[in-house]
C-alpha cells in the first residue's frame, strides 16, 4: 500500500518506522522545523536523517494545505495518510488526495481528550485508564469516526515517559493490522460519542508551576504529568526547582515549607504534603532528594515557591 505518513516525536516516529518495515510507507511529511538551542536556530526533526537514509521522499510544509504542496503529493498517488502528532488540521481538498483516506492515531480513547496534550492530560487529572484510538480523519481535530481502539491501564506508578512508551507500543502492535482492515474495509466504523468529549490542549506555561496551596494528589499528578520532560516547576532560593518525582503523604505541614525528617524532604500543601524524590536545581543535573539535601542544606520550615 502507497503511503503517506504525516507527524514526528516521540509517539509519531516508531510508527512511521513500522509502516516502513511493513513496506508500506513512500513519503514522509513533518511539521516545519523548529527554533532551537541558544541561537534559535532551526533544526530539524531528528527522524528526517533516519527517513532520508531509507530513500523516503521527505516533505516540510509549512502549511500542509496550500495548494503547491497538494499538487505535489498527487503525483505520488498515496492510497491512504497516516498521520499522528503532527500539529496541523488537514483540509478536505488535501484528504481527498489519499484514494481512501487518513488515518489517526490518537494516544487517547476518543472522544476524551481531544488535543495536543492527550497523555499529559490524562495523568494531571488522575485518570486510571487510557488507551489508543485510530480515526479516519475529517476535518475537524481528533473527530472521525473510530476504527480501532484499545484500552490499557494506568499504574499509580507511571508518569508522562513511561506511559507515552506504553501507548506507543500499543500503537505499533495494532498499527499493520489496522491499516491493512481499513484498506480491505474488512472493518465497522463507530462514530464519536460527543457526550463524552474532553479536550487536552498543550500544556501551558503558568501550568508547568507548582501551586503548593492544591492538594497533594493534584500536585502529584502534575509533576507525573510532566516528568521527565520538561518536569513541573517550582522555587528555591529565587532558583527555578524543577520536580520530577513525588509521592503523598499525611504528614501536616504548612503549604510550600520544607519538613525534614532523617533524610526525607517534605513539601507542605493544601492537604497534607508531599515527599520529593528526585529533582534538578538550575543549571544542575538530576538528583535524588537525598543528594539535594546534602548538597543544597533546606531548612526546616524553609520556604519553597
Amino acid at each position: 500500500m502507497n503511503i503517506v505518513f504525516f507527524g514526528s516525536g516521540s509517539f509519531a516516529d516508531p510508527l512511521l518506522k513500522e509502516l516502513d518495515r511493513a513496506s508500506m510507507v513512500t513519503a514522509i511529511v513533518v511539521t516545519k522545523p523548529k527554533p532551537a538551542g541558544r541561537g534559535r536556530k532551526p533544526s530539524e526533526p531528528g527522524i528526517l536523517h533516519w527517513a532520508r537514509e531509507r530513500n523516503l521522499t521527505v516533505f516540510m510544509p509549512e502549511q500542509p494545505n496550500d495548494e503547491n504542496f497538494i499538487k505535489q503529493l498527487k503525483e505520488l498517488k498515496p492510497d491512504m495518510f497516516v498521520l499522528a502528532s503532527y500539529g496541523h488540521i488537514l483540509s478536505r481538498r488535501l484528504l481527498d488526495v489519499a484514494r481512501i483516506g487518513g488515518l489517526n492515531v490518537h494516544p487517547s480513547l476518543l472522544p476524551q481528550y481531544r488535543g495536543a496534550a492527550p497523555i499529559q492530560r490524562a495523568l494531571m487529572d488522575g485518570a486510571s485508564m487510557t488507551g489508543v484510538t485510530i480515526i479516519m480523519m475529517d476535518e475537524k481535530i481528533d473527530h472521525g469516526k473510530i476504527v480501532f481502539q484499545k484500552v490499557i491501564d494506568i499504574a499509580v506508578d507511571d508518569n508522562y515517559g513511561s506511559l507515552l512508551k506504553k501507548l506507543c507500543g500499543l500503537a505499533v502492535a495494532h498499527l499493520i493490522e489496522t491499516v491493512e482492515n481499513v484498506g480491505k474495509g474488512t472493518y465497522v466504523p463507530i462514530v464519536q460519542d460527543e457526550s463524552r468529549k474532553s479536550l487536552a490542549p498543550k500544556i501551558r506555561k503558568n501550568e508547568k508551576i507548582i501551586d503548593w496551596q492544591q492538594d497533594r494528589e493534584r500536585i502529584c499528578n502534575l509533576v507525573r504529568a510532566l516528568s521527565p520532560r520538561p518536569g513541573a516547576k517550582t522555587m528555591f532560593r529565587d532558583k527555578v526547582l524543577t520536580i520530577l518525582d513525588a509521592t503523598p503523604t499525611e504528614d501536616v505541614v504548612s503549604p510550600g515549607r520544607i519538613h525534614l525528617e532523617q533524610h526525607i524532604l517534605c513539601v507542605g500543601t493544601g492537604s497534607g504534603s508531599v515527599v520529593l524524590q528526585q529533582v534538578r536545581p538550575h543549571s544542575k543535573r538530576v538528583m535524588t532528594a537525598r543528594d539535594f539535601i546534602n548538597g543544597f542544606h533546606p531548612r526546616e520550615g524553609e520556604k519553597i515557591g
